[in-house]
């Protein structure tokens, strides 16, 4: 082995400078040789698990199999899936990744020799599964060159140990030891005598599998040298076996084996093949020739001629072949070539469209040079070249195969002017005529002699009638026309544009010329449809657009006759349209028939009638008896897809036409179509995006597999991805799906059922695999639609059906009842309802009454003219209205914690401060009962807490009313206030109250129902104490909903314990919540209200007292409240809210006092009505309602009242808030009236909060400088009438409209002064009509004239 190795390095290094020997000369070869060094290439970049590729091999499936250094590659012309050693599983898989040999066998096994062992390839499935071999030296074994398989269908290994003999269905390796210790088994033939040839490392033998035999036929090398490494074989039609070596300087050898004795003869044509050859190395192709890889680039051999030609990597050749160390080569069924390089894969495919090129300057990439550019061409009888580029002109080398640039001057041009020239015509075999803007030339290619013809008009386009005139045309600014020209004569005769000519040419701008077989002369136009000229006759006939000529286009590029006279014009973006001469009109061939473009430049024909057409997209052949069209671009070998306009030529069967990149010639009958059939597989399933195996023809999946993904692939590797696809999937499409060249499908959410995917495919030639691949789905349905499941659930429902016949017999029997304990049900619900909503509405029905109770007792006892015994009474009368509304509020609390109604509602203040003042007011009840009330408090600091003060109002009070009631003369009740818990941060949390008193106590059997609803320990007609059973309950269902605790400890005679605990929050959770109305300050209704001084005491006018709505629809209380306020107040009467909206409106009253619960329209809708309406938004409401509740309150508050007052309610307290909101609203109407008169105070329009004062400041001051502006302008812009308007501003200000205009203007012209405006200035722009009235006015108001304010400065009046 190490001798092996060290051979190799050198042999390697020595082979290396033999190639860039070699090199120049093969390069300088390059342009003689037939075939192109142009290959596609393939490498790790599109998928290849590794570069460097060992061995090649096409299954019998069409896949192609690639062997590398890193593992092995199945490729489908799109994707590679590589197979390679799992480093987590070292038992199954490949133990080594490099892939030297395939072999596939009888069985469509795949089996692959490695430098790790022998392996099986399922190639369906990807599973390979490990052949080693186990005897002594097992690593020699396994080192393995190759696989083959004999007549017999035995595998043969050859190994470095040795050849090994494998039955693959036995499993069972025979081993035969090498013939000599240094004779390495490279790899065996065997030939059609079942002759069993082996190549060594040390010379050929025949191998006896009978006896195990090697008998070496030995090469003629000198004596005492030792024999070739012998590596590679290939039997040729002939009979002669290519043997391929790997020994320096020995090439090819050859085994004639039709002839005896054995004589191997070195083979080696000019002297090219020195270099070392590999494995799998010796092909050939279908014309004979054999394809050999070494270290010295591809070798292409012609046995027949005894020629080599070697395909080397050339700078200037980006397709030629990737690398100088080929290792494999091969042949397809396709006749493509692969070969495989330490660079990835080269391909070359078999050339069906050999389209031969001709550039100036060759050229081999993208670009387009402008040497290349063909505006004109002509092919001599040689098939040399004159081209023109448009400046210049390039004619064939004298002597060569190239083209020389003929010099400008010969054609005119100089220093200053450049001669154009865009057409050539033959003239016999020599001659040749120029079309140039300056006139014709002829030129004599054997004498090299040029003639000028000078022409009036640039000759552009040239064609030749059938009397042998020369028909000329073209446009270069100013002259334009055609001319036929006389090549005897040497005169013209000229057709000029004209445009005052109406027989004339029709337009200037000439784009091509034709003389027809007719004889007619056809002109087409850039912009301007086609002219026929009769030259016998003069006349001539213009063709454009339209129906009347079917000429679709007016855009012409070029003109053609084919061979039976048919006239064929190419336009822009019309197609190709064809004349009828019978009809006189054109029918078009667009892209909608198939053309690659409606941009036609070229047109002509080929012997078999088909039409070639030349346009920016490539080549076009139509048919034009079959309509198929061929199209073909620069990826069937063209050097640019846009074609010249009028380049295009024919001679005898090639066809020629002119490109951006050089001119592209062919014969049509070579350009063919690929019919070679080709397969089309299935190649991959994903199901849920995981790869599922194709295993079978029919794939079962569960039901919730139903997320599938199909890639398929057509096995023909020329222009794959030119290949076209369609595809249904049966059962979900009607009808193929065309794919394009995507090769994948995908199908989301298929209901269970069986499906068949079926795909088809076209090569790039559009011929179609019809039958195509197939596959059978099943997606399985859930396990509760399967047949089974519908039998058990048959069997569920006969048995449900025979139960629901039981039970409807039962139900019959029962309805009766059922529908007897339905009603009394409902009965009792309804009851229930009633009771509920009775509580609800006769406790708010009580509060009515009640008002009209305690008002006029409060009234009665404010007054001094009663005597004692009488005010007792009235006392008496005042403390037992009090106690029925306490008993009214519990029924309705109860009511709503019924129905879920009640609320938590925190408010804030100090936990200490409220319950004093909760606990004092018992201490007069329980001094007069003769009882001690005791409070202490402890732990509590004087901070705001939030808590429900309403309710701990409500919970205390029946608590401490209970303990005084029951509590004995001489008895005691305590009061104990504590902390009961904190948070983390210190704050209290919990607070509990103790009471503890010295009664009567509650016995152990009565204590656990003491909180139950309307539950009363003595219950019997001679109780002691009275009571509703309410307050206790009250209490329970209270705390519960604070989310408090309570517990009583009791013993009769000895007293009782009530602990409650309440909860309380820091105040920084709620900083907006309102503050707690401590029980202590509420009105004091002993002390007489007193009278505002302004309206009791003071004479003022009528219009001056404030004007006080009162909507209630109870009219007791409607009258009594009128009557208490009739003193004070101007009053007016409403008995529903829809009556005191129209009151409102009318006579917009200072203040309206309003019920809530009222006919026709509620409290809440009628404050909305005044808040939100321009007119009355300034009024204000108070609520006068029996709806106490909190919710309530808030309700009223959002629509807007100013205050909220609930019944009964106290007189003076009425009173006082009255005077409350009536002062609030003078002291801002003097804040008003300020601004004017004090001018120091910011101006009114930047300081009123008022929206309806504000639009009309706005409005003054837009019109401050109109003399004639009044009140009822300003009426007519505020969309009221005066006495509205009037009411509006004086309830705002107390000002007339017309006296707020007049200081408005003051007030302006004040700030007008003091910014230095001349007072007659002033006076015009406030809207005075002359300035000594706007003095005398502002004098009265500010006592001083406009020029002494100005002066003074004066800023107060």
């Amino acid at each position: 082995m190490p001798r092996l190795f060290l051979f190799l390095t050198a042999l390697i290094l020595v082979t290396k400078g033999v190639a860039q020997t070699s090199h120049t000369d093969q390069a300088n070869r390059v342009a003689a040789q037939p075939l192109t060094n142009y290959f596609d290439h393939l490498s790790v970049e599109d998928g290849l698990s590794s570069n460097s590729v060992m061995c090649i091999l096409q299954d019998r499936e069409g896949f192609m199999w690639f062997g590398t250094n890193d593992g092995l590659n199945k490729y489908d012309g799109y994707t590679f899936t590589t197979l390679k050693r799992d480093l987590n599983d070292t038992v199954h898989g490949f133990q080594n990744n490099q892939i030297y040999h395939l072999c596939e066998d009888y069985k469509n096994r795949l089996w692959v020799a490695t430098l790790g062992g022998l392996h099986e390839v399922d190639k369906r499935t990807g599973q390979v599964t490990p052949h080693p071999i186990r005897a002594s030296n097992a690593d020699k074994w396994n080192y393995q060159h190759s696989v083959y398989e004999d007549s017999q269908r035995i595998l043969w290994v050859s190994t470095l140990g040795g050849l090994a003999r494998y039955e693959a269905d036995l499993h069972r390796f025979t081993l035969y030891p090498l013939p000599q210790p240094e004779a390495t088994i490279k790899t065996v033939f065997e030939d059609p005598q079942h002759r069993f040839w082996v190549a060594t490392y040390e010379g050929l033998y025949l191998f006896d599998r009978s006896t195990g035999r090697f008998t070496l036929i030995p090469a003629p090398v000198a004596a005492g040298a030792a024999q070739p490494t012998f590596i590679a074989f290939y039997l040729d039609p002939q009979q002669v076996l290519w043997l391929g070596t790997s020994t320096a300087g020995k090439g090819l050898f050859r085994l004639d084996l039709r002839r005896q004795p054995w004589h191997l003869e070195p083979y080696n044509p000019e002297g090219k093949i020195i270099s070392y050859t590999f494995l799998n190395s010796i092909r050939t192709d279908p014309k004979g020739n054999l394809w050999v890889a070494t270290t010295n680039g591809l070798h292409r051999v012609d046995p027949v001629h005894n020629q080599a030609f070697t395909f080397l990597p050339a700078p200037n050749a980006p397709k030629g072949i990737s690398s100088n160390f080929v290792q494999t080569v091969y042949y397809d069924r396709s006749g493509t070539l692969w070969v495989g390089t330490d660079n990835g894969i080269d391909r070359q495919a078999v050339n069906m469209k050999p389209f031969m090129v001709h550039q100036v300057r060759p050229n081999s990439g993208i670009a387009n040079l402008a040497e290349n550019k063909v505006v004109a061409l002509l092919p001599d009888a040689k098939e040399h070249f004159w081209t023109s580029s448009g400046f210049n002109v390039y004619r064939p080398a004298v002597g060569t195969n190239r083209t020389q640039l003929l010099a400008p001057e010969i054609l005119g041009s100089d220093a200053q002017f450049r001669n154009y020239t865009q057409a050539f015509l033959p003239d016999g075999p020599d001659g040749i005529w120029l079309g140039t803007w300056t006139g014709l030339y002829h030129f004599d290619q054997k004498t090299g002699h040029v003639d000028l013809y000078p022409s009036e008009i640039p000759i552009e386009y040239v064609s030749r009638a059938l009397t042998g005139e020369i028909w000329v045309g073209g446009y270069i600014v100013p002259n334009s026309g055609i001319a036929s020209f006389d090549p005897r004569t040497h005169q013209y005769k000229y057709y000029k544009y004209n445009p005052k000519d109406p027989n004339g040419l029709p337009d200037q701008y000439i784009h091509s010329l034709l003389v027809s077989q007719s004889g007619d002369v056809w002109v087409p136009f850039r912009k301007n449809g086609i002219a026929r000229l009769n030259p016998r006759t003069g006349s001539l006939i213009h063709y454009v657009a339209g129906p009347r000529s079917g000429l679709n286009n007016n855009d012409m590029q070029t003109i053609y006759e084919d061979r039976s006279g048919v006239i064929w014009v190419g336009t822009q973006q019309g197609g190709v349209n064809r004349f009828d001469a019978r009809t006189g009109r054109f029918s078009a061939l667009t892209t909608r028939d198939g053309l690659p473009s409606n941009n036609v430049v070229g047109i002509t024909n080929d012997n078999a009638g088909n039409l070639w057409l030349s346009t920016d997209k490539g080549l076009c052949r139509f048919d034009l008896r079959t309509k198929a069209v061929r199209n073909y671009q620069t990826t069937n070998g063209l050097p640019s897809n846009d074609f010249l306009r009028n380049a295009v030529f024919r001679q005898k069967d090639r066809l020629y036409f002119g490109s951006l990149n050089g001119i592209v010639y062919f014969n049509p009958d070579s350009i063919r179509d690929d019919t070679r059939p080709f397969p089309v597989y299935i190649t991959e399933l994903k199901v849920r995006d995981q790869v599922r195996p194709l295993n079978d023809s029919v794939i079962t999946l569960e039901h919730d597999e139903n997320f599938l993904s199909f890639s398929f692939a057509a096995l023909t590797y020329t222009q794959a991805g030119q290949n076209q696809y369609a595809y249904q999937l049966v059962g979900v499409d009607k009808d193929w799906a065309q794919s394009g060249n995507r090769h994948f499908a995908n199908y989301t959410n298929l209901p269970p059922g069986t499906y068949v995917f079926r795909v088809k495919a076209a090569n790039s030639d559009g011929i179609w695999n019809e039958k195509g691949a197939s596959i059978r789905l099943v997606i399985q349905p859930p396990w509760w639609a399967t047949w089974w499941a519908y039998c058990l659930y048959a069997l569920l429902a006969g048995g449900a059906i025979w139960r629901y016949i039981r039970f409807y017999t039962n139900r019959i029997r029962q309805r009766q009842e059922l529908e007897l304990n339905r009603r009394e049900a409902e009965q009792l619900k309804t009851v229930d309802e009633l009771k509920t909503r009775f509580f609800s509405n006769i406790t708010h029905e009580f509060r009515t009454p009640l008002s009209l109770i305690i008002s006029p007792v409060e009234k009665l006892l404010q007054e001094n003219r009663f005597d004692a015994p009488t005010r007792q009474i009235l006392t008496l009368l005042q403390r037992n209205a009090d106690q029925l509304l306490r008993l009214i509020n519990q029924l309705l609390d109860l009511s709503k914690l019924e129905a879920n109604h009640m609320a938590i509602s925190l408010m804030r203040g100090e936990v200490l401060e409220f319950i004093t003042q909760v606990v004092e007011p018992f201490r007069q009840a329980a001094a007069q009962k003769g009882v001690t009330l005791e409070y202490t408090a402890d732990g509590l600091p004087q901070e705001e807490q939030l808590f429900d003060a309403d309710k701990w109002e409500k919970i205390l009070t029946n608590l401490l009313s209970n303990a005084v009631k029951f509590t004995s003369s001489g008895g005691h009740v305590t009061v104990k206030l504590t902390a009961a818990s904190s948070n983390v941060a210190g704050a209290i949390s919990d607070v509990q109250i103790q009471i503890t008193d010295t009664g009567i106590g509650i016995s152990p059997e009565n204590l656990p129902h003491i909180f139950d609803r309307f539950y009363q320990v003595d219950n019997s007609r001679t109780r002691a104490y009275e009571g509703t059973g309410i307050g206790l309950a009250l209490v329970k269902e209270l705390i519960d909903l604070v989310g408090g605790t309570i517990r009583v400890d009791s013993q009769q005679t000895i007293g009782t314990t009530f602990v409650v605990t309440l909860p309380v929050k820091p105040v920084l959770m709620n900083d907006q919540a309102p503050r707690v109305i401590l029980p202590g300050t509420k009105y004091d209704s002993t002390n007489p209200v007193v009278i505002p001084e302004s309206a009791a005491n003071q004479s003022v006018g009528e219009d001056q007292v404030p004007l006080v709505l009162i909507v209630e629809d109870n009219e007791e209380l409607r009258e009594f409240l009128a009557g208490e306020l009739a003193a004070t107040y101007r009053v007016l009467r409403a008995i529903d809210g829809e009556t005191g909206w129209q009151l409102t409106q009318s006579e917009l009253p200072d203040i309206v006092i309003s019920d809530i619960m009222m006919p026709r329209m509620d409290g809440y809708e009628l404050t909305r009505l005044i808040k939100t309406n321009t007119d009355t938004d300034h009024i204000t409401v108070v609520l006068l309602t029996a709806k106490a509740a909190h919710t309530s309150r808030i309700e009223g508050l959002k629509e807007g009242a100013d205050d909220y007052l609930s019944k009964p309610f106290h007189l003076d307290e009425l009173h006082l808030r009255l005077r409350n909101l009536i002062s609030h609203q003078q002291k801002l109407r003097d804040h008003y009236r300020q601004q004017f008169a004090q001018p120091d105070m910011p101006s009114p329009i930047n300081m009123v909060g008022d929206a309806f004062l504000h639009r009309v400041y706005k409005l003054l001051e837009d019109n401050l400088s109109d003399p004639s502006l009044d009140v009822d302008w300003l009426a007519d812009q505020m969309a009221m009438s005066r006495k509205t308007l009037y009411r509006k501003i004086h309830n705002l200000v107390q000002l007339a409209p017309n006296e707020l205009i007049r200081q408005y203007r003051l007030r302006k012209a004040a700030d007008l002064l003091r910014a230095g405006y001349h007072a007659s200035e002033t006076a015009y722009r406030v809207g005075f009509k002359t300035p000594s009235y706007f003095t005398i006015v502002f004098k009265e108001f500010y006592q001083k004239t406009p020029t002494e304010f100005a002066a003074s400065g004066l800023s107060k009046a």
